[in-house]
């Protein structure tokens, strides 16, 4: 299992100091911290991590760790909460709801570090040893979790594409080049050839093209779609599905202006943070794809 773990506290001395902690006893974990709001809202949307450490009670913001759990359950499907605060017996009816989903892996007093940092680290251990990944998600899961997580931004973008032509090549298309002009001269991230023995994409073109976009702050806007919509509108007869990965959302005005070209015969679909999770853990992930297809194409 993938062992990045965010650490969100809105008291700033104790995320680092716990983070830290952590460090020392687990060096072979991967320990991030936010104690900030605007911090917080960046990196439980734009990071990636397979647990997180979050404080209930945040007073000077305008959220609550409530808040950030629910989050991270559209975000990061497959991540689990450990919660943390002073004050669990105040909270326990509403924790009683977050702990029948299955997303709390465990609730965690406040105590003096002596005592506190042993037991975390018996519950990390525990959390990162339990039902490991079968090999293939779990070399999937690094690859996204290092892509997502990369701070320099020339690798953020190769990082992302070069995972996204291993999801395809774990489904079965042979053909994939990257960084390449169509015949009208468009520059794809993606263009995968669709010669894979399916009834289903049988339907399609002979290729289907890909959108890369790294950018977990921004998102794949309105301007991005109208760009790559006449990319693969204008791909000489090539193609007529284009596919969308982001690590970031897909904002509302992308719906718009799809309803909007939705008469061109071009299709477009879209594979948030979400949905690239839930293709990584399916246990097959060709069907998956189609699912997720089915859902946006009508």
């Amino acid at each position: 299992m993938n062992k990045n773990t965010l650490i969100i506290d809105d008291d700033q001395t104790q995320a680092l100091q716990l983070a830290d902690a952590l460090k020392r006893e687990m060096p072979e974990a991967s320990f991030d911290c936010a104690f900030t709001e605007n911090d917080i809202e960046e990196k439980v949307v734009g990071t990636y991590y397979s647990i997180a450490i979050v404080d209930l009670r945040m007073d000077k913001f305008k959220f609550d760790g409530f808040d950030i759990i629910e989050q991270i359950a559209v975000v990061n499907p497959y991540a689990k909460v450990i919660v943390v605060s002073a004050y669990t017996n105040e909270y326990m009816e509403r924790l009683n709801e977050y702990i029948s989903t299955g997303k709390v892996a465990a609730i965690a007093e406040k105590e003096d570090f002596r005592t506190w940092i042993p037991k975390l680290k018996n519950t990390l251990f525990k959390h990162f040893s339990s039902s490991p990944n079968p090999r293939a998600v779990e070399i999937l899961e690094g690859l996204y979790a290092d892509a997502k997580n990369e701070k320099d931004k020339y690798k953020k973008g190769k990082k992302f594409e070069d995972f996204v032509v291993v999801l395809f090549r774990q489904m079965g298309f042979k053909y994939i080049e990257t960084r390449l002009r169509d015949k009208a001269s468009n520059e794809m991230d993606l263009i995968v050839r669709n010669d894979i023995d399916d009834s289903f994409f049988s339907k399609f073109k002979r290729y289907i093209f890909a959108e890369c976009k790294n950018k977990p702050d921004v998102g794949f806007t309105k301007n991005d779609f109208i760009i790559f919509n006449n990319k693969v509108a204008s791909s000489a007869g090539d193609s007529d599905l284009g596919v969308v990965f982001t690590t970031g959302t897909i904002t509302k005005t992308v719906y718009l202006e799809a309803l909007k070209e939705s008469k061109g015969g071009v299709k477009i679909v879209y594979l948030a943070s979400s949905e690239i999770l839930t293709l990584i853990h399916s246990q097959d992930m060709l069907e998956e794809f189609k699912i997720i297809i089915d859902k946006q194409v009508q």
